[in-house]
């Protein structure tokens, strides 16, 4: 019985999906950091490829880690012309999320759209969400989350536009590749 035990619940605490490759979360990351530390502003707008699959592992074994906790898994399918599909698994615990009810606190997203850049800003337009297999607007959801936001002097939607990464210039999507330009 023990032993079925480490095999169902120990075991696979140590294992690393193998979808996701911690090398390939280190080349995105060395990029990113060497991007945003560079010193002269180039007159040639350089660019870096990365596949979907590097994507991926810098998301679930860097990014999250350090930025976003809550998420637990996070899978995008990029396409052309911008396009981004996706899954992530959330969940919500400690004293900052009490408030939220127990049955809000675990749950999946499925998504849709298309992401967009100007003046080294990107924002990811919303076409379909599904929250646990039930698909809802995201007009509607964006409604709910600035309501979550009472307290806050300024409030957040889910279509605002976001500042790059430094040194980011722009980024575009094309089937299973991101590329960014720097």
């Amino acid at each position: 019985m023990k032993k079925l035990l480490i095999i169902f619940f120990v075991i696979p605490l140590f294992l690393t999906p193998a979808e996701f490759s911690l090398e390939r979360a280190k080349r995105i990351d060395g990029y990113l950091k060497r991007i945003s530390t560079r010193k002269t502003e180039s007159v040639i707008l350089k660019n870096v490829t990365f596949s979907q699959k590097d994507l991926n592992s810098y998301l679930n074994l860097i990014y999250t880690r350090k930025y976003a906790r809550e998420v637990k898994y996070i899978k995008l399918e990029l396409g052309k012309n911008n396009y981004i599909g996706g899954n992530m698994k959330i969940l919500l615990k400690g004293e900052k999320y009490s408030k939220i009810p127990s049955f809000l606190k675990d749950f999946e997203i499925d998504f849709e759209g298309q992401v967009y850049c100007s003046n080294y800003r990107m924002r990811y337009d919303f076409e379909k969400v599904r929250i646990n297999g039930t698909s809802f607007s995201p007009e509607i959801l964006d409604e709910a989350f600035g309501a979550a936001q009472a307290g806050y002097r300024i409030k957040k939607s889910m279509f605002d536009w976001f500042r790059l990464l430094p040194g980011i210039k722009n980024v575009k999507t094309d089937h299973k590749k991101l590329i960014i330009f720097y």
